[in-house]
């Protein structure tokens, strides 16, 4: 009888007899449906400028993270794994960003935030998706000017930043979210789309935190694939 088990996204093929042997296939991945690779989807839906660039030096965009302020699951990659995707990408030359989303008041809040922060802040970008997961704890318990102007200054933002983008129409924040879901569609967050190496075009995905060394092990998985 053979048995499998799964160890890190690998499968394991167990043989009844001892001695017989071990056989390894190589990880599967849901393949993002469409044309393009992930820099041809984020111009095609207008959202280059409102992404945060985790490893800014890089050239082509290899990964795209999707999150949402509501998601505990999110909120636990942002608390324990942001910097190490960013090592991830700084090791490997890969083109990382996020990508906000969420239909909340608060999501809403922080999709703006984001934008502005990621454009104009001065802060390293682990420490400005933080800034925005700490924001979002305060809405809509606050007014969102004033979590924009007090999280704003922290991420570097001169305040005539902040208020232009407050001055931005909610319904240009919703044509993103709309947008982002056309050409990365979620099943649930935080998703992960990752092009291969060997084929930008082919983007493969997986969802969920298992931890910083599972995200590290799956990425890697999605490149060879």
């Amino acid at each position: 009888m053979r048995r499998w088990m799964i160890f890190g996204g690998a499968a394991i093929g167990l043989m009844g007899a001892a001695g017989v042997g071990v056989s390894m296939l190589p990880p599967s991945f849901p393949v993002l449906k469409g044309e393009g690779d992930i820099d041809t989807r984020l111009e095609r839906g207008g959202l280059r400028e409102h992404v945060l660039h985790m490893n800014p030096g890089a050239g082509r965009t290899d990964i795209v993270v999707v999150g949402t302020t509501d998601c505990s699951f999110c909120r636990s990659f942002v608390e324990d794994g942001r910097e190490t995707l960013v090592e991830v990408a700084k090791e490997n030359g890969l083109g990382v960003v996020y990508a906000p989303t969420g239909s909340s008041a608060a999501s809403l809040g922080s999709t703006r935030l984001l934008s502005s922060f990621a454009r104009h802040g001065t802060k390293e970008s682990a420490e400005i998706l933080r800034l925005v997961y700490a924001a979002a704890k305060e809405l809509p318990g606050k007014d969102l000017s004033e979590v924009a102007m007090e999280y704003g200054r922290l991420a570097g933002l001169e305040a005539a930043d902040v208020e232009a983008s407050l001055a931005e129409s909610p319904l240009e924040i919703t044509r993103r979210i709309q947008a982002l879901a056309r050409e990365f569609p979620i099943t649930a967050t935080p998703m992960f789309f990752v092009a291969s190496a060997a084929d930008p075009d082919r983007i493969n995905m997986f969802s969920g935190w298992a931890g910083a060394g599972g995200m590290r092990r799956q990425i890697e998985a999605a490149r060879l694939v």
